[in-house]
């Protein structure tokens, strides 16, 4: 264990942190925890270890501190093909009828704000409920007034429906209080939180739960996978971000989540005919690898669908000599071929992933194979072999910033700390020096690269799981 996360006055808070919240606390911030921690006991009077007894969870001065170690990055109509899918599929379904949504880590609020505004443009009449363990991001959300840096190409299609609910003020979006008023929040802790203390009582129709499960481990997403799922209804449907749930199968998963997709977007479902007494005995399990195969041939049929729409817009884009050089067409195939990568993990087809990095070749391009044949076997659980991809890349390419991150990700599950913080620290120094000309931001899905730095910080501990 790090030194300073020995310290006696420090120590007992990360512990409760953890135990409470699930979050490990970055290397970074721990001195100005410690300064708050001392300043907070000088002003009472006592010992630094005598305040440190008081911070007791559920409790105003852990809250502050909780507040403190938190990171929040979201922006409007994050992911921007789940919203096209439930503008085409699920919202239709509910035109004219009541919809009960629960976005149970809305950080600052856009994910919320947005689902709202897409419902009233399409006459649905929404429920909706958001919910997170960070006090600031709430009462920031419930102030209504956001930065315009929280509208981004990534969802732009739909800023218009923003418009009729929010006034603009120089850099800022003031949104109307009754606007706002309609979104029911309130504090919850997706870790140690009660079901019972939740405002609603009926399950509701979708979950959103996002951008969230990188700060757990494996047994902590399953615990609260399980738990939130148990406040959805039969076929109710469950959002995970793109990049999450690519990782997410059924030892993860409660045995009543089914996941499926539509095209490119990935989702489960709340399957009400699954019984946990039938769940693992030997001929449901037979029957339910069947059923797998047999959804993963309709899945396995859609990818492919949509890679031969996305090439043949490819080629007719490449055979438009007049727009675009070679370069910047080598750069789309690659982005489209990282596309495609996703697609085949999400659908679990590793094999078929791995064939697609494999075919890029080229003085130019073989950095990005690399990553990819990295990105695949650090989902497949492969540590050994992503370690070994990743480490490829960046000798390759010494400012590929995705692959110090993974690599860092991977040595951190490996338990190997020190070699994990200095790859993130890496990672972090390279994204500073890119400024805001980012040539691998694609890499990270919707994540931007200043939340990946953010949680090069994050990730920054001092010592193991």
């Amino acid at each position: 264990m790090n030194e300073i996360n020995a310290n006696p006055v420090i120590a007992p808070v990360l512990k409760n942190i953890l135990e409470h919240s699930g979050i490990y606390v970055s290397q970074v911030q721990i001195p100005s925890l410690v300064a708050y921690i001392e300043k907070q006991a000088e002003l009472r009077n006592i010992s630094a270890e005598e305040y440190v007894k008081t911070l007791i969870p559920n409790t105003p001065d852990f809250d502050v501190i909780i507040n403190q170690v938190t990171v929040n990055e979201t922006y409007f109509f994050r992911e921007q093909c789940q919203f096209d899918f439930l503008k085409q599929q699920v919202f239709p379904k509910y035109m004219g009828r009541d919809l009960t949504i629960w976005s149970c880590c809305c950080s600052t609020g856009e994910e919320p704000i947005s689902l709202l505004a897409l419902a009233l443009s399409m006459n649905v009449n929404l429920t909706i409920y958001a919910s997170d363990i960070d006090d600031k991001a709430l009462e920031h959300f419930k102030n209504g007034r956001f930065s315009v840096y929280s509208l981004r190409p990534d969802g732009e299609k739909y800023h218009a429906l923003l418009a009729p609910y929010y006034k603009k003020e120089e850099n800022e979006l003031v949104f109307r209080k009754e606007f706002i008023n309609r979104i029911h929040t309130f504090k919850f802790n997706l870790n140690s939180g009660m079901l019972s203390s939740l405002p609603f009582r009926d399950n509701v129709d979708i979950i959103f739960m996002r951008n969230v499960f990188i700060y757990f481990d494996k047994t902590t997403r399953k615990n609260i996978a399980e738990k939130i799922t148990m406040r959805l209804k039969n076929n109710g449907i469950l959002f995970y971000s793109m990049n999450e749930i690519g990782s997410l199968d059924d030892s993860m998963m409660p045995y009543n989540m089914s996941k499926t997709n539509s095209g490119s977007v990935y989702y489960f479902i709340k399957n009400p005919d699954v019984k946990k007494s039938d769940a693992y005995t030997p001929v449901s399990r037979s029957l339910k690898k069947k059923q797998i195969e047999k959804e993963n041939e309709k899945l396995q049929r859609e990818v492919q669908k949509n890679k031969v729409q996305k090439h043949a817009l490819l080629l007719k884009r490449e055979n438009n000599k007049e727009k675009k050089s070679a370069e910047a067409l080598a750069e789309e195939k690659i982005k489209q071929i990282y596309e495609d990568v996703c697609c085949e993990i999400n659908n679990g087809d590793f094999e078929k992933a791995r064939k697609l990095a494999l075919a890029i070749n080229g003085t130019g391009t073989k950095k990005y194979s690399f990553f990819m044949q990295g990105y695949i076997e650090y989902h497949a659980d492969n540590r050994t072999a992503a370690e070994n991809f990743f480490a490829s890349t960046e000798t390759i390419a010494q400012d590929f910033w995705p692959a110090f991150f993974y690599h860092g990700m991977v040595l951190r599950d490996l338990g190997k700390i020190p070699q994990a913080n200095a790859y993130f620290s890496k990672c972090k120094k390279l994204i500073s020096d890119c400024g805001e000309n980012n040539p691998y931001d694609f890499a990270l899905d919707s994540f931007s690269p200043s939340y990946i730095s953010s949680l090069c910080d994050t990730f920054s501990i001092g010592g193991g799981r």
